[in-house]
Protein backbone atom coordinates (compact mmCIF):
# COMPACT_ATOMS: atom_id res chain seq x y z
CA UNK A 1 0.00 0.00 0.00
CA UNK A 2 2.86 2.39 0.73
CA UNK A 3 4.40 1.73 -2.69
CA UNK A 4 1.01 2.29 -4.32
CA UNK A 5 0.63 5.54 -2.35
CA UNK A 6 4.02 6.69 -3.65
CA UNK A 7 2.95 5.96 -7.23
CA UNK A 8 -0.34 7.82 -6.76
CA UNK A 9 1.58 10.83 -5.48
CA UNK A 10 3.82 10.63 -8.55
CA UNK A 11 0.73 10.56 -10.80
CA UNK A 12 -0.61 13.62 -8.98
CA UNK A 13 2.72 15.49 -9.07
CA UNK A 14 3.08 15.13 -12.84
CA UNK A 15 0.09 17.31 -13.92
CA UNK A 16 0.67 19.75 -11.06
CA UNK A 17 4.31 20.39 -11.99
CA UNK A 18 3.43 20.46 -15.69
CA UNK A 19 0.86 23.19 -15.03
CA UNK A 20 3.41 25.08 -12.94
CA UNK A 21 6.08 25.01 -15.67
CA UNK A 22 3.48 25.98 -18.29
CA UNK A 23 2.39 28.89 -16.05
CA UNK A 24 -1.23 27.80 -16.15
CA UNK A 25 -3.74 27.27 -13.41
CA UNK A 26 -3.21 24.16 -11.30
CA UNK A 27 -5.84 21.43 -11.67
CA UNK A 28 -8.20 21.18 -8.74
CA UNK A 29 -8.04 18.45 -6.12
CA UNK A 30 -11.44 17.10 -7.10
CA UNK A 31 -10.40 16.66 -10.75
CA UNK A 32 -7.20 14.89 -9.72
CA UNK A 33 -9.01 12.55 -7.37
CA UNK A 34 -11.57 11.64 -10.03
CA UNK A 35 -8.86 11.06 -12.63
CA UNK A 36 -6.67 8.89 -10.38
CA UNK A 37 -9.43 6.94 -8.68
CA UNK A 38 -9.47 4.15 -11.28
CA UNK A 39 -5.73 3.76 -11.87
CA UNK A 40 -4.15 0.37 -11.02
CA UNK A 41 -2.19 1.80 -8.09
CA UNK A 42 -5.29 3.46 -6.66
CA UNK A 43 -7.21 0.19 -6.91
CA UNK A 44 -4.33 -1.62 -5.16
CA UNK A 45 -4.63 0.74 -2.17
CA UNK A 46 -8.06 -0.71 -1.41
CA UNK A 47 -10.04 2.37 -0.39
CA UNK A 48 -10.77 5.60 -2.25
CA UNK A 49 -10.05 7.57 0.91
CA UNK A 50 -6.37 6.57 0.77
CA UNK A 51 -6.20 7.96 -2.78
CA UNK A 52 -7.68 11.23 -1.53
CA UNK A 53 -5.08 11.48 1.24
CA UNK A 54 -2.25 10.83 -1.24
CA UNK A 55 -3.54 13.53 -3.61
CA UNK A 56 -3.93 15.96 -0.69
CA UNK A 57 -0.29 15.37 0.33
CA UNK A 58 0.97 15.88 -3.23
CA UNK A 59 -1.10 19.05 -3.65
CA UNK A 60 0.19 20.44 -0.33
CA UNK A 61 3.82 19.83 -1.36
CA UNK A 62 3.41 21.61 -4.69
CA UNK A 63 1.51 24.50 -3.11
CA UNK A 64 4.26 24.93 -0.50
CA UNK A 65 6.92 24.89 -3.23
CA UNK A 66 5.11 27.57 -5.24
CA UNK A 67 4.60 29.79 -2.19
CA UNK A 68 8.29 29.63 -1.25
CA UNK A 69 9.34 30.17 -4.87
CA UNK A 70 7.22 33.30 -5.25
CA UNK A 71 8.58 34.72 -2.00
CA UNK A 72 12.14 33.97 -3.17
CA UNK A 73 11.50 35.74 -6.50
CA UNK A 74 10.34 38.87 -4.65
CA UNK A 75 13.28 38.82 -2.23
CA UNK A 76 16.24 36.48 -2.72
CA UNK A 77 17.43 37.10 0.85
CA UNK A 78 14.20 35.65 2.30
CA UNK A 79 15.39 32.07 1.54
CA UNK A 80 18.79 30.43 1.78
CA UNK A 81 18.51 29.33 -1.84
CA UNK A 82 16.10 28.83 -4.73
CA UNK A 83 13.35 26.42 -3.67
CA UNK A 84 13.32 23.12 -5.52
CA UNK A 85 10.17 21.33 -6.70
CA UNK A 86 9.12 18.13 -4.90
CA UNK A 87 10.87 15.02 -6.14
CA UNK A 88 9.23 11.98 -7.63
CA UNK A 89 9.36 8.69 -5.76
CA UNK A 90 11.67 6.04 -7.20
CA UNK A 91 10.50 2.56 -8.07
CA UNK A 92 9.99 0.59 -4.88
CA UNK A 93 10.08 3.68 -2.65
CA UNK A 94 7.24 4.03 -0.15
CA UNK A 95 5.08 6.94 1.02
CA UNK A 96 3.04 7.69 4.12
CA UNK A 97 -0.39 6.19 4.77
CA UNK A 98 -3.16 7.73 6.87
CA UNK A 99 -6.12 5.97 8.48
CA UNK A 100 -9.03 7.64 10.23
CA UNK A 101 -11.38 6.27 12.87
CA UNK A 102 -13.43 4.41 10.22
CA UNK A 103 -10.45 2.23 9.21
CA UNK A 104 -9.49 0.78 12.60
CA UNK A 105 -10.97 -0.38 15.90
CA UNK A 106 -9.77 0.33 19.44
CA UNK A 107 -10.74 -2.21 22.09
CA UNK A 108 -9.16 -2.74 25.53
CA UNK A 109 -6.01 -0.72 24.71
CA UNK A 110 -5.51 -2.63 21.48
CA UNK A 111 -5.50 -1.19 17.94
CA UNK A 112 -7.01 -3.48 15.29
CA UNK A 113 -6.45 -2.85 11.56
CA UNK A 114 -8.12 -4.71 8.70
CA UNK A 115 -6.54 -8.11 8.07
CA UNK A 116 -5.66 -7.09 4.51
CA UNK A 117 -2.97 -4.71 5.82
CA UNK A 118 -1.09 -7.46 7.63
CA UNK A 119 -0.14 -5.21 10.55
CA UNK A 120 -1.69 -7.32 13.28
CA UNK A 121 -2.66 -5.93 16.67
CA UNK A 122 -0.82 -2.92 18.14
CA UNK A 123 -0.83 -2.40 21.92
CA UNK A 124 -1.66 1.19 22.90
CA UNK A 125 0.62 1.24 25.97
CA UNK A 126 3.92 2.91 26.78
CA UNK A 127 7.11 1.24 27.98
CA UNK A 128 5.84 1.18 31.54
CA UNK A 129 2.68 -0.65 30.51
CA UNK A 130 0.40 2.35 31.10
CA UNK A 131 -2.38 3.06 28.64
CA UNK A 132 -1.83 5.84 26.10
CA UNK A 133 -5.57 6.62 26.03
CA UNK A 134 -6.85 8.19 29.21
CA UNK A 135 -10.57 8.25 30.07
CA UNK A 136 -12.26 10.60 27.64
CA UNK A 137 -9.47 10.53 25.02
CA UNK A 138 -10.11 9.52 21.42
CA UNK A 139 -7.81 8.13 18.75
CA UNK A 140 -8.76 10.03 15.59
CA UNK A 141 -5.97 9.18 13.13
CA UNK A 142 -3.10 6.74 12.61
CA UNK A 143 -0.18 7.55 10.32
CA UNK A 144 2.15 4.82 9.09
CA UNK A 145 5.50 6.26 8.08
CA UNK A 146 7.97 4.18 6.02
CA UNK A 147 11.32 3.28 7.56
CA UNK A 148 14.54 2.62 5.68
CA UNK A 149 14.24 -1.06 6.58
CA UNK A 150 11.28 -2.74 4.91
CA UNK A 151 10.89 -4.91 7.98
CA UNK A 152 9.59 -2.05 10.17
CA UNK A 153 7.21 0.89 9.94
CA UNK A 154 6.78 3.91 12.19
CA UNK A 155 3.24 4.30 13.57
CA UNK A 156 2.20 7.83 14.66
CA UNK A 157 -0.97 8.24 16.71
CA UNK A 158 -3.11 11.38 16.64
CA UNK A 159 -5.03 11.45 19.94
CA UNK A 160 -7.68 14.01 20.79
CA UNK A 161 -7.24 14.59 24.50
CA UNK A 162 -10.05 15.36 26.87
CA UNK A 163 -9.71 18.96 28.14
CA UNK A 164 -7.98 19.03 31.49
CA UNK A 165 -10.22 19.86 34.39
CA UNK A 166 -8.96 23.06 35.95
CA UNK A 167 -8.27 22.84 39.63
CA UNK A 168 -9.77 25.52 41.88
CA UNK A 169 -7.52 28.54 42.15
CA UNK A 170 -7.61 28.23 45.94
CA UNK A 171 -5.78 24.88 45.72
CA UNK A 172 -3.10 26.17 43.32
CA UNK A 173 -0.41 28.21 45.02
CA UNK A 174 3.16 29.08 44.27
CA UNK A 175 5.31 29.64 41.21
CA UNK A 176 7.90 27.63 39.32
CA UNK A 177 10.59 29.87 37.85
CA UNK A 178 12.55 28.45 34.88
CA UNK A 179 15.95 29.83 33.85
CA UNK A 180 17.30 28.61 30.49
CA UNK A 181 20.97 28.03 29.79
CA UNK A 182 23.58 25.79 28.14
CA UNK A 183 25.51 23.78 30.74
CA UNK A 184 22.26 23.59 32.69
CA UNK A 185 19.54 23.41 30.08
CA UNK A 186 16.82 24.42 32.55
CA UNK A 187 17.11 25.47 36.18
CA UNK A 188 13.85 25.58 38.15
CA UNK A 189 12.99 27.13 41.52
CA UNK A 190 9.82 26.32 43.46
CA UNK A 191 9.09 29.26 45.78
CA UNK A 192 6.30 27.38 47.60
CA UNK A 193 8.31 24.31 48.70
CA UNK A 194 11.75 25.97 48.44
CA UNK A 195 13.10 23.31 46.07
CA UNK A 196 15.48 23.83 43.16
CA UNK A 197 16.53 21.40 40.44
CA UNK A 198 18.18 21.48 37.04
CA UNK A 199 18.46 19.34 33.91
CA UNK A 200 21.99 19.07 32.57
CA UNK A 201 22.56 20.32 29.04
CA UNK A 202 25.15 17.68 28.23
CA UNK A 203 22.71 15.65 26.17
CA UNK A 204 21.81 18.65 24.01
CA UNK A 205 25.50 19.41 23.49
CA UNK A 206 26.16 15.77 22.57
CA UNK A 207 23.43 15.84 19.93
CA UNK A 208 24.86 19.01 18.40
CA UNK A 209 28.50 17.90 18.50
CA UNK A 210 27.85 14.44 17.10
CA UNK A 211 25.66 15.85 14.33
CA UNK A 212 28.22 18.50 13.39
CA UNK A 213 31.06 15.94 13.35
CA UNK A 214 29.39 13.46 11.03
CA UNK A 215 27.80 16.16 8.90
CA UNK A 216 31.23 17.66 8.20
CA UNK A 217 32.63 14.23 7.34
CA UNK A 218 29.82 13.42 4.90
CA UNK A 219 30.09 16.83 3.26
CA UNK A 220 33.83 16.35 2.77
CA UNK A 221 33.20 12.90 1.29
CA UNK A 222 30.66 14.32 -1.14
CA UNK A 223 33.23 16.87 -2.35
CA UNK A 224 35.65 14.00 -3.02
CA UNK A 225 33.07 12.37 -5.25
CA UNK A 226 31.88 9.64 -2.88
CA UNK A 227 28.34 8.62 -3.76
CA UNK A 228 25.41 9.57 -1.53
CA UNK A 229 27.54 11.70 0.81
CA UNK A 230 25.39 14.80 0.43
CA UNK A 231 22.18 12.81 0.87
CA UNK A 232 23.49 11.12 4.01
CA UNK A 233 24.50 14.50 5.42
CA UNK A 234 20.96 15.78 4.92
CA UNK A 235 19.49 12.69 6.58
CA UNK A 236 21.82 13.11 9.54
CA UNK A 237 20.87 16.77 9.95
CA UNK A 238 17.18 15.81 9.95
CA UNK A 239 17.86 13.09 12.54
CA UNK A 240 19.68 15.51 14.86
CA UNK A 241 16.80 17.97 14.53
CA UNK A 242 14.29 15.25 15.52
CA UNK A 243 16.40 14.23 18.51
CA UNK A 244 16.68 17.83 19.69
CA UNK A 245 12.95 18.41 19.26
CA UNK A 246 12.25 15.24 21.26
CA UNK A 247 14.59 16.40 24.04
CA UNK A 248 12.89 19.79 24.32
CA UNK A 249 9.44 18.17 24.63
CA UNK A 250 10.62 15.69 27.28
CA UNK A 251 12.22 18.44 29.38
CA UNK A 252 9.04 20.54 29.11
CA UNK A 253 6.97 17.53 30.22
CA UNK A 254 9.26 17.05 33.22
CA UNK A 255 8.85 20.67 34.33
CA UNK A 256 5.06 20.63 33.92
CA UNK A 257 4.76 17.27 35.72
CA UNK A 258 6.60 18.69 38.72
CA UNK A 259 4.30 21.72 38.77
CA UNK A 260 1.22 19.48 38.59
CA UNK A 261 2.30 17.17 41.40
CA UNK A 262 3.02 20.10 43.73
CA UNK A 263 -0.16 22.00 42.70
CA UNK A 264 1.69 25.12 41.58
CA UNK A 265 -0.34 27.93 40.03
CA UNK A 266 1.98 29.18 37.29
CA UNK A 267 5.20 28.59 35.38
CA UNK A 268 7.43 31.62 34.71
CA UNK A 269 10.10 31.50 31.98
CA UNK A 270 12.70 34.16 31.25
CA UNK A 271 13.52 35.19 27.71
CA UNK A 272 14.99 38.34 26.17
CA UNK A 273 14.29 39.79 22.73
CA UNK A 274 17.12 39.00 20.27
CA UNK A 275 19.07 37.37 23.09
CA UNK A 276 21.02 35.20 20.61
CA UNK A 277 22.22 38.14 18.54
CA UNK A 278 25.72 39.52 19.11
CA UNK A 279 26.44 37.25 22.09
CA UNK A 280 29.98 37.31 23.47
CA UNK A 281 30.61 34.12 25.47
CA UNK A 282 33.49 32.66 23.48
CA UNK A 283 33.49 30.74 20.21
CA UNK A 284 32.33 27.38 21.61
CA UNK A 285 29.73 28.78 24.00
CA UNK A 286 28.36 31.10 21.32
CA UNK A 287 27.84 28.17 18.95
CA UNK A 288 26.17 26.00 21.60
CA UNK A 289 23.94 28.79 22.91
CA UNK A 290 22.74 29.83 19.47
CA UNK A 291 22.18 26.27 18.21
CA UNK A 292 20.15 24.98 21.18
CA UNK A 293 16.48 25.64 20.24
CA UNK A 294 15.26 27.34 23.42
CA UNK A 295 12.27 28.72 21.49
CA UNK A 296 11.02 25.16 20.93
CA UNK A 297 11.36 24.48 24.65
CA UNK A 298 9.35 27.60 25.49
CA UNK A 299 6.68 26.68 22.94
CA UNK A 300 6.43 23.16 24.40
CA UNK A 301 6.14 24.59 27.91
CA UNK A 302 3.37 26.95 26.81
CA UNK A 303 1.42 24.11 25.16
CA UNK A 304 1.77 21.64 28.03
CA UNK A 305 0.86 24.28 30.63
CA UNK A 306 -2.32 25.04 28.70
CA UNK A 307 -3.22 21.34 28.65
CA UNK A 308 -2.52 20.97 32.37
CA UNK A 309 -4.50 24.07 33.33
CA UNK A 310 -1.46 26.03 34.56
CA UNK A 311 -0.78 29.70 33.93
CA UNK A 312 2.24 30.35 31.71
CA UNK A 313 4.14 33.64 31.96
CA UNK A 314 7.05 34.69 29.75
CA UNK A 315 9.08 37.66 30.96
CA UNK A 316 12.34 39.34 30.08
CA UNK A 317 15.32 38.38 32.24
CA UNK A 318 17.82 41.22 31.94
CA UNK A 319 20.07 41.82 35.00
CA UNK A 320 18.68 38.79 36.85
CA UNK A 321 21.90 36.76 37.19
CA UNK A 322 24.38 39.45 38.26
CA UNK A 323 22.14 41.20 40.80
CA UNK A 324 22.41 40.28 44.49
CA UNK A 325 18.73 39.65 45.20
CA UNK A 326 19.17 38.38 48.78
CA UNK A 327 20.76 41.75 49.62
CA UNK A 328 17.86 43.56 47.86
CA UNK A 329 20.15 45.15 45.29
CA UNK A 330 18.23 47.15 42.70
CA UNK A 331 17.97 45.56 39.24
CA UNK A 332 18.65 47.51 36.08
CA UNK A 333 21.51 49.28 34.30
CA UNK A 334 24.17 50.83 36.50
CA UNK A 335 26.51 53.79 35.91
CA UNK A 336 30.04 53.23 34.71
CA UNK A 337 32.36 52.06 37.45
CA UNK A 338 29.56 50.64 39.61
CA UNK A 339 30.63 47.69 41.75
CA UNK A 340 28.05 44.97 42.06
CA UNK A 341 27.37 43.64 45.54
CA UNK A 342 27.62 39.97 44.48
CA UNK A 343 30.22 38.26 42.33
CA UNK A 344 30.92 35.02 40.49
CA UNK A 345 33.27 33.20 42.84
CA UNK A 346 33.68 29.97 40.82
CA UNK A 347 32.26 28.59 37.61
CA UNK A 348 28.49 28.51 37.94
CA UNK A 349 28.41 29.89 41.51
CA UNK A 350 27.33 33.30 42.79
CA UNK A 351 28.60 34.71 46.09
CA UNK A 352 26.08 37.00 47.75
CA UNK A 353 27.09 39.89 49.99
CA UNK A 354 24.97 38.41 52.81
CA UNK A 355 27.56 35.65 53.24
CA UNK A 356 26.16 32.67 51.29
CA UNK A 357 26.95 31.04 47.95
CA UNK A 358 24.16 30.25 45.47
CA UNK A 359 24.10 28.52 42.15
CA UNK A 360 24.16 31.31 39.54
CA UNK A 361 21.07 30.08 37.69
CA UNK A 362 19.14 29.79 40.98
CA UNK A 363 20.00 33.42 41.62
CA UNK A 364 18.61 34.16 38.14
CA UNK A 365 15.37 32.36 39.07
CA UNK A 366 15.05 34.63 42.10
CA UNK A 367 15.45 37.55 39.71
CA UNK A 368 12.57 36.22 37.63
CA UNK A 369 10.48 36.20 40.80
CA UNK A 370 11.29 39.86 41.36
CA UNK A 371 10.36 40.65 37.76
CA UNK A 372 6.92 39.07 38.17
CA UNK A 373 6.12 39.56 41.87
CA UNK A 374 8.05 42.72 42.70
CA UNK A 375 9.66 43.58 46.01
CA UNK A 376 6.73 42.20 48.01
CA UNK A 377 7.40 38.72 46.66
CA UNK A 378 11.10 39.07 47.49
CA UNK A 379 10.33 40.02 51.09
CA UNK A 380 8.07 36.98 51.57
CA UNK A 381 10.62 34.71 49.88
CA UNK A 382 13.49 35.91 52.11
CA UNK A 383 11.31 35.35 55.15
CA UNK A 384 10.66 31.75 54.08
CA UNK A 385 14.36 31.07 53.56
CA UNK A 386 15.27 32.00 57.12
CA UNK A 387 18.86 32.27 58.27
CA UNK A 388 20.44 29.65 55.95
CA UNK A 389 19.37 30.43 52.38
CA UNK A 390 22.45 28.86 50.78
CA UNK A 391 21.78 25.35 52.11
CA UNK A 392 18.07 25.39 51.27
CA UNK A 393 18.56 26.41 47.63
CA UNK A 394 21.08 23.76 46.56
CA UNK A 395 19.71 22.48 43.21
CA UNK A 396 19.23 18.78 42.59
CA UNK A 397 20.22 17.20 39.31
CA UNK A 398 17.46 15.42 37.38
CA UNK A 399 18.49 12.70 34.93
CA UNK A 400 16.34 12.30 31.84
CA UNK A 401 18.34 9.34 30.52
CA UNK A 402 20.87 6.77 31.61
CA UNK A 403 18.74 3.79 32.69
CA UNK A 404 20.51 0.57 31.72
CA UNK A 405 19.00 -2.89 31.26
CA UNK A 406 20.34 -4.07 34.61
CA UNK A 407 18.20 -1.54 36.49
CA UNK A 408 15.11 -2.71 38.35
CA UNK A 409 13.41 0.64 37.79
CA UNK A 410 10.02 0.54 36.04
CA UNK A 411 11.45 3.08 33.60
CA UNK A 412 13.10 0.21 31.76
CA UNK A 413 9.69 -1.19 30.82
CA UNK A 414 9.48 -4.23 28.59
CA UNK A 415 12.64 -5.69 27.09
CA UNK A 416 13.50 -4.11 23.77
CA UNK A 417 16.81 -3.99 21.84
CA UNK A 418 16.85 -0.20 22.25
CA UNK A 419 16.92 -0.65 26.03
CA UNK A 420 20.36 -2.26 25.78
CA UNK A 421 21.75 1.24 25.30
CA UNK A 422 22.97 3.00 28.49
CA UNK A 423 21.35 6.23 27.23
CA UNK A 424 17.76 4.99 27.34
CA UNK A 425 15.15 7.63 28.08
CA UNK A 426 13.80 7.67 31.62
CA UNK A 427 10.18 8.09 32.53
CA UNK A 428 9.35 11.63 33.73
CA UNK A 429 7.88 10.62 37.09
CA UNK A 430 10.69 8.12 37.70
CA UNK A 431 13.28 10.83 37.06
CA UNK A 432 11.60 13.17 39.56
CA UNK A 433 11.28 10.39 42.15
CA UNK A 434 14.97 9.46 41.82
CA UNK A 435 15.87 13.13 42.42
CA UNK A 436 13.59 13.14 45.53
CA UNK A 437 11.48 15.94 44.10
CA UNK A 438 8.11 14.18 44.22
CA UNK A 439 6.94 11.40 46.54
CA UNK A 440 7.13 7.82 45.37
CA UNK A 441 3.44 7.06 45.03
CA UNK A 442 4.04 3.31 44.92
CA UNK A 443 5.24 3.30 48.53
CA UNK A 444 2.16 5.06 49.90
CA UNK A 445 -0.02 2.82 52.07
CA UNK A 446 -3.47 2.39 50.51
CA UNK A 447 -6.32 3.99 52.43
CA UNK A 448 -8.69 1.52 54.12
CA UNK A 449 -11.97 2.12 55.86
CA UNK A 450 -11.18 -0.31 58.66
CA UNK A 451 -8.89 1.26 61.25
CA UNK A 452 -5.87 -0.77 62.29
CA UNK A 453 -6.28 -2.39 65.75
CA UNK A 454 -3.31 -2.34 68.10
CA UNK A 455 -3.09 -4.72 71.07
CA UNK A 456 -3.64 -3.16 74.46
CA UNK A 457 -0.66 -3.37 76.75
CA UNK A 458 -1.28 -5.37 79.90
Amino acid sequence: MQESAAQVRNDANAPLLAAHHARTKLPSKIDLKKALKHTPCAIAMGRAKQVQYAVDDAYAMVASFRSNLFDWIKDHSSRSGKPKPPRFYRRGQRARLRFDYQDFTVLHDRLYFPESLGLGVIALVDRQGESLLKPGDRLVEVRIEPCRSRQWVDVDLVIRRKPARLMPRLLLRGNLFVDLGVARLVTCLDDENLLAFFVCGGLAKAILQRGAKWHAQFRSESKLGIRHGKRRAGQLAARSARQMDDLMKKVALLVVTYAQVHHLARVVVGRNVDWKQNVDMGAKQNQLFTFIPHAKLIAALRTKCARAGLEFIETEESYTSKTDHLAQEAMGPKPEGYRWLGSRCTRGSFRSSVGCVLQADVNGCIGLGRKVGGEEWLAVFRQKLGTSPGTRLVPRKVQVNGVGPESNSPAAGTRHPRLLSPRTWMNTQVALVKARLIPDLRCVTPVTRNPQAFPIAA
